[in-house]
């Protein structure tokens, strides 16, 4: 009962279990955030595309993982809530999978389009495991900034 405390070894006892709890939180997170879901897409508007502006800039596999890059806008309607998802449609299975997707700022958008509308977070990009999803997926756009509810298929197919 009268044993001496060690500041030294407690600080660094702590210092290791801190590492190991943010190192195990850190990877939970990676994980989490490289779900590919299954999603419905029956209540979404497949015939809204023509109003649409949208590009896929840029398809990567690299490392087994797939990278996304492209935006998608409506002329005249400022982005207020972007919410804007990249799904791989399997024509196989007829079925649509939602890839972790992240908005990007970028502000040349809105000054190519030069209409005086804000299209800063048009541009997105998703990464994903490219052994979860079925080969010769096709690349579509969920588009559901500002209540829209729109489908875009695109003409991108995802090889790996």
């Amino acid at each position: 009962m009268d044993r001496q405390y060690d500041k030294a070894k407690m600080g660094k006892l702590m210092c290791v279990l801190f590492l190991l709890f943010a190192a195990a939180y850190l990877l939970l997170l990676f994980f989490v955030n490289q779900r590919i879901e299954r999603v419905d897409v029956s209540g979404c508007d497949k015939d809204g595309a023509d109003r649409m502006e949208y590009q896929i800039e840029k398809i990567d596999v690299a490392y087994g993982y797939v990278q996304i890059r492209g935006y998608a806008y409506e002329p005249g309607a400022s982005i207020d809530t972007a919410d804007t998802r990249i799904l791989a449609y399997d024509p196989v299975g007829d079925a649509y999978y939602r890839l972790p997707t992240e908005h990007v700022k970028k502000e040349k958008i809105t000054e190519k389009a030069g209409d005086g509308f804000n299209y800063d977070y048009a541009q997105f990009r998703a990464v994903a495991r490219a052994g979860k999803l079925p080969g010769g997926c096709r690349v579509c756009i969920w588009y559901c900034c500002n209540g829209a509810n729109r489908l875009i298929h695109t003409d991108e197919v995802i090889f790996y």
